[in-house]
């Protein structure tokens, strides 16, 4: 991508991260809409069984950074440069591991045995899972903005040039490339490969999610997931940051601009659409999804049949982060540190909950009812919900 469009690029990421706190939002219309926030009865308590310090602050749209859960352990990266393996029971570090002049712009994936990130140089790290030595490095493309994922003997990471590559998952070595052009604006970011039976999907900056053979590479189908529409750039985004979520036969994404779309894998076609589009990461339970939209409103709806149930909108025109299903609760953050919880049968928010002025960084994990996040001032923390609403 050209230099000139790098800039539009990270101009109009701030522009969608940064219409939090007291100013007013205004859109590309020049209508003006000051957001309001909730006043809030909190009946929930929000107990924090530890934190960590992982080594380096990082801004929201800096780095896309999510820990990830394996056994007892949680695997988690500094946008300055540090991997750490911590035990969940007391937060305590098994290994860190530092690079130095490195800057991790996407992580953590973990699975046979590997501990995966990606930096802004186009470097993907693989430590050993054990005791965080380095594995192997591969020197991609350009910057990786999307957590490498592992399936099979295959590492599958994206590039920020529009580059899908299926490394070695034993040395690194590249099995194959696919590239895709890309649009004259999009955002920052990319979709997270979701790899499950020898299948790897991916979602486009150009509306289309792809499948493509985890071995080698070759295309199996392309499915449009989102038009471009408008007669300027900025109307016509229409890129696939999400990530791809299977449960059971079904494939759920969403776009920028257009719809969240229930795909069925068996038929390749789609059983639903529904008019709410996302560049989060969707959450789920056994009946239904859990979706942010891009202005900042908390969707529940019927995975069956795509119907909204509820619609959440005490907190859009803010900067509400990808939703987490947790028990009877979703909850979101927000950026000036609030964490909200909301009902799952009533969409009512219960309770606000304070982070003390930092933002979550990427996705939050879920282990029974327990929360694990990354902030921006660069902690783990392990968070509960206390005191349950009936």
């Amino acid at each position: 991508m050209k230099k000139t469009q790098l800039l539009i690029v990270g101009a109009l990421a701030l522009m969608l991260s940064a219409c939090g706190g007291k100013t007013k939002k205004t859109d590309f219309f020049g209508v003006e809409e000051k957001p309001k926030k909730p006043k809030i009865s909190t009946s929930t308590t929000m107990k924090r069984n530890w934190s960590v310090n992982l080594g380096g602050k990082t801004k929201l749209g800096d780095a896309v950074l999510s820990p990830a859960l394996l056994g007892d352990y949680i695997y988690a990266a500094s946008g300055k440069g540090v991997v750490h393996k911590i035990d969940t029971a007391n937060g305590k570090r098994v290994w860190s591991q530092k690079f130095k002049k490195e800057t991790i712009t996407a992580g953590v994936g973990v699975g046979g045995g590997l501990v995966l990130v990606g930096t802004d140089q186009g470097l993907v790290y693989a430590l050993n899972q054990e005791n965080g030595s380095i594995s192997w490095t591969a020197a991609l493309s350009s910057e990786i903005l999307a957590s490498p994922v592992i399936g099979g003997n295959v590492v599958v990471a994206r590039t920020g040039d529009g580059k899908v590559y299926g490394l070695s998952s034993f040395d690194g070595s590249v099995k194959w490339t696919i590239s895709r052009q890309l649009p004259k604006l999009t955002l920052r970011g990319d979709s997270k490969p979701l790899v499950t039976q020898g299948v790897v999907f991916t979602g486009f900056a150009d509306g289309l999610m792809a499948a493509l053979e985890a071995e080698t590479g070759r295309a199996l189908w392309d499915f449009p997931i989102s038009f471009p529409r408008g007669t300027n750039d900025i109307d016509r985004l229409s890129d696939i940051d999400t990530d791809p979520l299977l449960v059971g036969d079904h494939i759920y994404i969403s776009s920028y601009q257009e719809v969240t779309h229930a795909l069925n894998v068996s038929s390749q076609s789609i059983s639903w659409s529904a008019d709410v589009s996302s560049y989060h990461p969707l959450a789920y339970d056994a009946a239904y999804l859990y979706i942010s939209d891009r202005e900042g409103t908390v969707h529940q709806i019927d995975r069956s049949n795509g119907e909204k149930i509820w619609s959440q909108t005490n907190l859009r025109l803010f900067p509400v982060s990808a939703p987490t299903s947790v028990g009877p609760y979703v909850v979101v953050g927000e950026g000036d540190g609030g964490l909200y919880v909301i009902d799952k049968q009533t969409g009512q928010i219960l309770g606000k909950h304070s982070l003390g002025a930092k933002t979550i960084i990427g996705e939050t994990v879920v282990d029974s009812d327990t929360l694990y996040l990354i902030d921006s001032s660069g902690s783990l923390q392990s968070l509960s919900i206390l005191n349950k609403a009936s």
